[in-house]
């Protein structure tokens, strides 16, 4: 029976457990029942022995506190990458000390491969002179594919942190960029409001002079001045409505020949 929940445990699509068709209707209302007779007895200490077999299932275990089975697998709480010591494999590569990595991985990667390689080389060997030899050699194989992946697998923090870096570098060289565009896109503004300042616009935007009108003195009390000076306010005006109409008219000429212009030149 043990065997059989073992294969299943390891087995990458294991069947359903056997214990599911105990999961009724039926048996909750007599699991809730017994809970009941237990709460009001107060005596909880061997209620899951007393529990009948279909009953005992619906009943969710503990969280594990220190280490858990998974498709037969033992994985640890807090849950970390166990060392070769730990899985009971042999390391072929130095110990670090505490205080810093002192060991230069990417030699011992190199030299984790060449041996790798001669191993592979002795294999071919064996396999033509006593083939029944293989075992050992396979099991060496075996043990330097290991650590050479455990040597990878310790770039992994290191791959992360540079990771990191290079996305930081890159989203600061954006954000520079775009402050970059956001200045000169500022200046082009600055520069076409500078230049709007003195476009004339063929004279409609230029304000009429101001002619000369005689000066009058403090005291004056005859009519006939004011009417003078309202006179050639008036004409003021009246010339400067001519220029605003006669601009206007300069420049509906002008676009019309550029029309006609654009038109003889079959555009």
């Amino acid at each position: 029976m043990a065997e059989e929940q073992d294969s299943r445990r390891a087995s990458l699509f294991p069947a359903p457990p056997t214990f599911y068709t105990h999961f009724t209707p039926a048996n909750q209302e007599k699991l809730k029942e017994f809970q009941t007779a237990i709460k009001t007895d107060g005596d909880d200490q061997d209620a899951s022995k007393e529990l009948p077999a279909e009953l005992v299932c619906l009943i969710p275990p503990k969280p594990p506190t220190d280490k858990y089975q998974s498709f037969g697998q033992i994985w640890t709480l807090p849950e970390r990458h166990p060392t070769l010591q730990e899985l009971n494999i042999p390391q072929l590569f130095p110990e670090p000390n505490n205080e810093s990595y002192n060991v230069d991985r990417a030699q011992e990667l190199r030299r984790l491969s060449k041996s790798l390689l001669l191993n592979y080389l002795e294999l071919v060997g064996i396999m033509g002179i006593s083939p029944e030899e293989y075992a050992e050699k396979v099991y060496h194989l075996r043990i330097h594919l290991i650590n050479i992946h455990e040597l990878i697998n310790n770039y992994r923090p290191h791959q992360a942190r540079e990771t990191l870096i290079s996305m930081m570098e890159e989203q600061l060289e954006k954000s520079r960029q775009e402050t970059e565009d956001n200045k000169k896109a500022c200046a082009k503004i600055r520069t076409l409001l500078a230049s709007l300042s003195t476009f004339d616009a063929g004279g409609l935007l230029t304000s009429p002079t101001d002619t000369d009108t005689p000066s009058s003195n403090n005291n004056i009390t005859n009519g006939a001045t004011v009417t003078a000076t309202s006179t050639a306010s008036a004409t003021t005006a009246t010339a400067a409505a001519t220029a605003a109409a006669d601009g206007v008219r300069n420049w509906e000429e002008r676009d019309k020949s550029s029309w006609e212009a654009l038109q003889q030149a079959g555009l």
